[in-house]
């Protein structure tokens, strides 16, 4: 009878060790798989916010695919959203104390991509980016890096025709273009093709 109980009681023991163990695996799997939401960083806290910066192969948050130049002059942004519905978003970027704002447009309702529009900046000087959630003013990602490169608005001829009425109609093309601004671009070299 003495070696019962002390064999009930070491079964005890184990199962309750078990137990204790499983549950604190669930504890675990569960605060790891869901982790408690906080507030979204506020503009001045000093909490951890998204690297903004170009894309990349390993980059699947916010970031930068390319800047363009729109036919007024000014700038666009054209940024990758890490999901097709993520929140409207405004960019800001400084540049020696003065901060510009680009208000961005969904490319597509289905698509991740956004492009913002603004002024136009300064290639190969390092700017500071600042996304910020439209509906709640939230810091969502900040950088900063140059722009490197900037695909200028290229006008396409417009095709009219005038049409003179002589008892023979004769048709005759116009080609009217417009001249974008003049944008400041990197020398080019006598020879861009030769290697060393």
């Amino acid at each position: 009878m003495a070696s019962e109980l002390i064999t009930s009681r070491n079964r005890l023991i184990a199962g309750l060790i078990i137990l204790l163990v499983v549950f604190i695996l669930i504890c675990y799997f569960l605060i790891t798989l869901f982790p408690l939401r906080k507030e979204p960083p506020k503009i001045g806290q000093h909490a951890l916010v998204e690297t903004f910066a170009y894309c990349d192969a390993e980059h699947h948050g916010l970031c930068v695919v390319s800047f363009s130049q729109d036919r007024d002059g000014g700038m666009q942004i054209n940024i990758q959203t890490p999901y097709a519905y993520y929140p409207e978003i405004v960019v800001k970027i400084e540049h020696n104390g003065e901060e510009s704002t680009y208000e961005c447009q969904r490319v597509d309702p289905a698509s991740p991509g956004m492009l913002c529009t603004g002024a136009p900046q300064v290639l190969g000087e390092v700017l500071q980016f600042k996304v910020i959630s439209k509906n709640w003013g939230t810091l969502l990602a900040e950088g900063e890096f140059a722009i490197i490169g900037l695909a200028l608005f290229t006008p396409e001829p417009v095709l009219t025709t005038t049409l003179q009425v002589t008892g023979t109609a004769t048709v005759t093309p116009v080609f009217t273009t417009s001249t974008p601004p003049w944008t400041a671009s990197p020398p080019s070299y006598p020879n861009p093709t030769s290697y060393p």
